[in-house]
C-alpha cells in the first residue's frame, strides 16, 4: 500500500464530491481527443499505474500517495504537462479509452472507480464514481475500449463495467487477492471474442507440500472468455526446480552449512504483480521465493519470469532467472534486478521491457515466438553489461507508445515520470516528467517519504558523508539483491514461510508492528521476539541481504562494529543520512505510519460476525489479541533492557506457549539445520487484517486456514484456563468470519 495521504473523507455526497473535484483540476497546455469512433488499440492491454491512448498521445499517471492523476500531452517531442486531477484513496490502476475522451482510476482505499472525461482540449473533470469490490487494484480495457476489467484485491473478484454506460454489468469471483490484468486482441471490432487473465499475487501451495520448501506453492493465473465472464481455467506458474545459485547446506534436510556451496536450490513465483501478452503466450515476473535455509542474499529471493501458454493455459516450462544474466555478466559494476513488477512488450519486435522496482532499471528482453523463452539482452555498447536503463526512484509500471519510440515508466517514491528513447541503441533515458509534488524538507511527509525510499531500494544513495565528497550508495544489500519489500510487498507479508535463524518463519505484515494506542510503542519484532527496534533492521541489511549497514562508526562510512539486537540500542548510533534525515529512524517512521492495513471486505454489521465477536470476547481471545494492535505484545521499556529482561535471545514475558509448537513437524528446523525456538512460545500475532493471507497461518504456516487454527483445543481455550467454550464448529465459524472482518475500522475489544 502507498504511504498515507492525507485523511479525506469517502462519504460526500456525490454532486457536491465530484464538483469540488472538477473545481480542483489544474488546466494547463491542451491535447485534442481523437474523433475517430472506430478508434481501437492495436495491440494486448494490461494493467499499469499509467496509462497512452491508442494513438500514443495522451499519457495518465496514477499518483497514489496524493489521490491525483496526472495527464501529459505526449504527442510531440515536447512533452507537457496538462493536468493534476484529484481522484479518491489511493489511484493505482488507471484505463485511458483508446480515443482519449475518458479515464477511468481504480481508487484502492476507496472501492470505487473515478470516471474522468476530458470536457475540452486539455480540460479534464470527475464524471461520477463507479463503486467496485474492495480494494480496486488493476484495470484493463478491451481492445475497443467497450469493456473495462478491473481486478479488486480484496474482495477476491473482478468488476466487469460497461464503458458506455458506466455502469458493473457482472462481478466474477476468481481465486485470492487478484492483481494484474491482461486482455488479448485479435484485432477485430469484437470485444467479445477476447480471453483476460488476471494474477494471483501470493502464490499458493501445492497439496502434499510443506512450508519451507523451495517448490511448495505455484504462481496462479486465472483465465476469463469475454464471451461469457466465466473464470474457465486457472493456470498454474510450476517452480524453478534450479536457480543456479547454490546454497552451503540444507535445513529441511537437516544438514547445517559446510564449506562447500553445492546444494541446489529451486524457487517458487511469488509477487505476481503484473502480466503482459506477446504472440501465445503471456509472461508473467515474480520474485521468486526459495524459503529452504541456510539464509544467504543469493539463495533466499530471485527474479524471475514465467511464461503461460495461451494454447493450454499451462506453464511453457521456459521460466527465466532474471539474477543468472546478471551474474554471468564480467562487469564488476552489476545491479541485479530486484522485485521484478511491471513488464511491457514493443507491438512491431519480440521485444520486452522489465521494471526492477527495488534495483530503479529496466531491463530488455526477447522472446523466442516459437517457445515463449525469455532472454535477457546485452548493452550493444557495452557487451560485458547486460542492458539496464535507469529510471527514477521505485518504477512501477510501464507502457509503450504505438510507435515504439518512447516507453513511459512511472516511479512511486520520486513521484515522477521517465521518458526513454526506443529508437536508440542502446536505448537511453531522454528526459523525466514531474506527475506530483515531492513534500517539503524536513516536513513529516519527506521523513515518511525517505523511509518508503529505503523500505524499497536494493541500492540506497545516502547523502555524502561530508561536504564535497559524493554520496554514498549500494549499502543496502550486495550488488542490489535485496529489498525490505523483496518479502514485505505493500509493507505487509509475502505469504511465505522462510526458515529463519530462529525456525519456521511466516512473513509478518508490518502494518501493526507499532501499537496505535501507545504513541510510538512497539511490538516485539519476529515471532520470537529476538528484536526490540526497528533500527535492529540493520543485522538483517548485513546478515541476510548482503549489505554494508546503514550504522556507520565515528568517520561516517565505516560500518559500526558493535551491532545487536538489544544492547547497544540500535537506534542510539550513528547511521547514514537521506536527504538530511537519520536513514533508518526515518524507515522506522514510514513503518510505524506509512503502511496501511489491508481493508476486508466483510460487513462489520453482518450477524455472524457480531456473533463471533461475543464469542471471541467470552473466549478471552483478547487475553492474546486485545487492544488496538490486535496483539497483547509490546516493548515495555526504553531500549537496551534491564537485568533478566533477555533469556535465550528473547524478550521472554511478551511470548505465549498456546499449543502451536510442534517439533515434529518437516520445518521445524532453524537455518542451521539444529533445534528451533518455540518451546517457550510465540509472540502473539496481530490479527488486523489477518484475512489478508491467502492460507497458512501461525509461526510455520501450519494451519491452513483460520478455522484450522481454532481447531487446536490448547489454543482456543487459553484464555479460559484450559475450558473448552469452543467446541461447537457453528460457534468456531463464527468466529472466524469475525477473523476476517477485523482492519483498522474495526473497534478493538480492550
Amino acid at each position: 500500500m502507498p504511504l498515507r495521504p492525507k485523511a479525506r473523507s469517502s462519504r460526500a455526497p456525490r454532486g457536491r464530491l465530484v464538483a469540488a473535484m472538477a473545481a480542483l483540476v489544474c488546466v494547463l497546455p491542451a491535447v485534442a481527443p481523437s474523433s475517430d469512433a472506430a478508434t481501437r488499440f492495436s495491440g494486448p492491454t494490461s494493467s499499469q499505474p499509467l496509462a497512452l491512448s491508442a494513438d500514443g498521445g495522451l499519457l495518465a499517471v496514477a499518483n497514489p500517495d496524493k489521490g491525483t492523476v496526472t495527464f501529459f500531452d505526449v504527442s510531440s517531442s515536447d512533452e507537457q504537462r496538462l493536468a493534476r486531477v484529484p481522484t479518491m484513496l489511493e489511484p493505482w490502476g488507471v484505463a485511458v479509452a483508446p480515443d482519449g475522451v475518458k479515464t477511468w482510476v481504480a481508487n484502492t482505499a476507496s472501492a470505487s472507480v473515478s470516471v474522468i472525461r476530458q470536457t475540452a482540449p486539455g480540460a479534464f473533470a470527475v464524471e461520477r464514481q463507479i463503486a467496485v469490490g474492495t480494494e480496486p487494484y488493476g484495470m484493463a480495457l478491451t481492445p475497443n475500449g467497450t469493456r473495462l476489467y478491473v481486478s479488486n484485491a480484496r474482495s477476491s473478484t473482478v468488476s466487469v463495467i460497461d464503458t458506455a454506460s458506466d455502469t458493473v454489468v457482472k462481478t466474477i469471483a476468481v481465486g485470492p487477492e487478484p492483481r494484474g490484468i491482461a486482455i488479448s486482441n485479435d484485432g477485430d471490432g469484437d470485444d467479445l471474442d477476447e480471453t483476460v487473465y488476471v494474477t494471483h499475487f501470493l502464490a499458493l501451495l501445492v497439496p502434499g507440500k510443506s512450508e519451507g520448501q523451495d517448490d511448495a506453492k505455484t504462481g496462479r493465473v486465472s483465465v476469463i472468455p469475454t464471451a461469457t465472464n466465466v473464470v474457465t481455467t486457472v493456470g498454474a506458474l510450476q517452480p524453478l526446480a534450479s536457480t543456479r545459485f547454490k546454497a552451503n547446506g540444507d535445513a529441511l534436510g537437516r544438514i547445517p552449512p559446510g564449506a562447500s556451496f553445492s546444494f541446489q536450490t529451486g524457487a517458487y513465483p511469488n509477487q505476481l504483480n503484473g502480466i503482459a501478452i506477446r504472440g501465445g503466450f503471456a509472461f508473467v515476473p515474480s520474485t521468486g521465493v526459495s524459503p529452504n535455509g541456510p539464509l544467504r542474499f543469493d539463495v533466499s529471493v530471485q527474479s524471475l519470469v514465467s511464461v503461460l501458454d495461451r494454447g493450454s493455459n499451462t506453464d511453457a516450462g521456459v521460466t527465466r532467472n532474471l539474477q543468472q544474466a546478471i551474474a554471468q555478466q564480467e562487469n564488476p559494476t552489476r545491479r541485479f534486478v530486484t522485485v521484478p513488477w511491471a513488464i511491457a512488450f514493443e507491438h512491431a519486435a519480440d521485444v520486452g521491457w522489465i521494471a526492477s522496482a527495488a534495483s530503479d532499471v529496466l531491463v530488455k528482453i526477447t522472446i523466442d515466438p516459437a517457445t515463449g523463452a525469455p532472454a535477457v539482452r546485452r548493452d550493444p555498447s557495452d557487451r560485458t553489461r547486460v542492458l539496464e536503463v535507469p529510471t527514477g526512484k521505485n518504477p512501477r509500471g510501464i507502457v509503450i507508445d504505438p510507435t515504439d519510440t518512447r516507453a513511459y515508466v512511472m516511479n512511486y517514491v520520486s513521484r515522477d515520470v521517465t521518458v526513454i528513447d526506443l529508437t536508440t541503441s542502446p536505448e537511453q533515458v531522454r528526459r523525466t516528467l514531474r506527475s506530483e509534488r515531492l513534500p517539503g524538507k524536513k516536513t513529516r511527509q519527506a521523513k515518511i517519504l525517505a523511509g518508503a525510499e529505503l523500505y524499497n531500494t536494493s541500492i540506497g544513495t545516502f547523502d555524502p558523508p561530508s561536504p564535497g565528497q559524493p554520496p554514498i550508495t549500494g549499502r543496502m544489500s550486495r550488488d542490489g539483491w535485496m529489498s525490505c519489500a523483496a518479502c514485505h510487498p505493500f509493507g505487509l507479508s509475502d505469504g511465505a514461510t522462510w526458515i529463519f535463524p530462529s525456525g519456521p518463519r511466516r512473513t509478518i505484515a508490518q502494518h501493526a508492528d507499532f501499537d496505535p494506542s501507545d504513541g510510538n510503542g512497539m511490538r516485539p519484532l519476529g515471532w520470537s521476539a529476538i528484536f526490540d527496534e526497528q533500527q535492529d533492521l540493520e543485522r538483517w541489511v548485513r546478515d541476510v541481504a548482503g549489505g554494508a549497514g546503514v550504522i556507520v562508526a565515528s568517520d561516517g562510512v565505516t560500518p559500526h562494529a558493535s551491532v545487536a539486537a538489544f544492547d547497544p540500542p540500535s537506534a542510539s548510533l550513528r547511521q547514514l543520512r537521506l536527504g538530511g534525515l537519520r536513514a533508518l529512524d526515518a524507515l522506522a517512521t514510514y513503518v510505524r505510519v506509512g503502511i496501511r492495513a489491508p481493508i476486508s471486505p466483510v460487513a462489520k454489521t453482518d450477524p455472524d460476525v457480531v456473533a463471533g465477536r461475543a464469542l471471541f470476547t467470552a473466549a478471552n481471545c483478547q487475553q492474546c489479541h486485545g487492544g488496538a494492535s490486535w496483539s497483547s505484545a509490546l516493548v515495555r521499556y526504553t531500549p537496551p533492557p534491564g537485568a533478566g529482561v533477555i533469556v535465550n535471545g528473547q524478550i521472554l514475558g511478551e511470548l505465549r506457549s498456546v499449543g502451536t509448537f510442534s517439533n515434529v513437524a518437516l520445518n521445524e528446523v532453524r537455518a542451521d539445520a539444529s533445534a528451533p525456538l518455540g518451546s517457550a512460545g510465540y509472540v502473539p500475532p496481530s490479527l488486523l487484517s489477518v484475512f489478508a493471507l491467502p492460507g497458512g497461518f501461525l509461526h510455520n504456516g501450519g494451519a491452513a486456514t483460520l478455522d484450522e487454527v481454532l481447531q487446536n483445543v490448547t489454543h482456543r481455550a487459553s484464555g479460559t484456563g484450559g475450558v473448552d467454550t469452543l467446541s461447537n464448529p457453528s460457534d468456531r465459524a463464527k468466529i472466524v468470519k469475525f477473523l476476517r472482518s477485523i482492519d483498522a475500522a474495526s473497534q478493538p475489544i480492550p
